[in-house]
C-alpha cells in the first residue's frame, strides 16, 4: 500500500470528521477477508489496495448524515484530490464505497455503469468484501480482534476472536456477508473462534 495514498485518505476523512477508528478497523478487517479468499476470488495485490483504501473513506458521507451516506462517499470521493491514485482507481475506490451498504451493484447505477466490465468485476468483489468487513465492526467498538477462514462444502465459514463478545458483529457479519456468498457462488457462515 501506498503511504502517500493512505495519508490523504486519512487526511480527507478527518476534515470530514470520519470515525477514524472504525474506518481503519473496516479497511483492516476487509484486507484480511481479501487475504483469507484470495484463491476464491483471483485479484491481485493493487485490488488489495484498492479495497484498503475504499475501507478507509467509505464512511465520509455521514459529514451530510446517516441517510445516504455510502452514496455521498462515493460522490465526495469522485471530486477529491487523493494523490496518487489514478482517475480509474479513484472511480474503483468510490464505487467500493458506495457498495459498502444499500443496493448491490447495478447497471442503472451511472458511476457503476460508467466502469469498464473487468473494472465492474473488481468493484462488485470488494464491495462485498467491505460490505461483509463493514458487518463485522457493527458496533464501531473492534470487538473483532482476528479472524480466519475456511471452506466446509458449500458454505466459506469466518471465525471471528472477540475477546468480549461479539454477537451484533456474528449478526451483521452474516446478514452483510449474503452479498459476498452470492458474488462467491458460496453461503457465509460467521461464528466465534471456540
Amino acid at each position: 500500500m501506498d503511504a502517500a495514498i493512505i495519508s490523504a485518505c486519512l487526511s480527507m476523512g478527518r476534515r470530514l470528521g470520519f470515525e477514524e477508528a472504525h474506518s481503519r478497523q473496516d479497511a483492516e478487517l476487509a484486507v484480511r477477508l481479501f487475504d483469507l479468499t484470495a484463491d476464491l476470488h483471483g485479484l491481485d495485490e493493487a485490488c488489495r489496495d484498492l479495497l484498503y483504501y475504499a475501507g478507509l473513506l467509505h464512511d465520509i458521507g455521514y459529514v451530510e448524515g446517516y441517510w445516504g451516506h455510502h452514496k455521498t462517499a462515493y460522490r465526495l470521493i469522485m471530486q477529491a484530490d487523493l494523490p496518487g491514485l489514478a482517475e480509474r482507481e479513484k472511480r474503483i475506490v468510490a464505487n467500493v464505497a458506495r457498495y459498502h451498504r444499500g443496493a448491490r451493484p447495478k447497471r442503472k447505477h451511472k458511476g457503476f455503469a460508467a466502469l469498464d466490465p473487468a473494472d465492474r468485476e473488481i468493484v462488485t468483489i470488494l464491495g462485498a468484501l467491505l460490505r461483509l468487513a463493514d458487518g463485522l465492526d457493527r458496533s464501531h467498538s473492534d470487538a473483532v480482534r482476528s479472524l480466519d477462514a475456511y471452506l466446509d462444502g458449500d458454505r466459506l465459514v469466518v471465525l471471528v476472536d472477540c475477546p468480549f463478545g461479539c454477537s451484533s458483529e456474528v449478526w451483521a457479519g452474516e446478514k452483510k456477508g449474503r452479498f459476498l456468498g452470492d458474488v462467491l457462488g458460496l453461503r457465509i457462515r460467521v461464528q466465534p473462534m471456540s
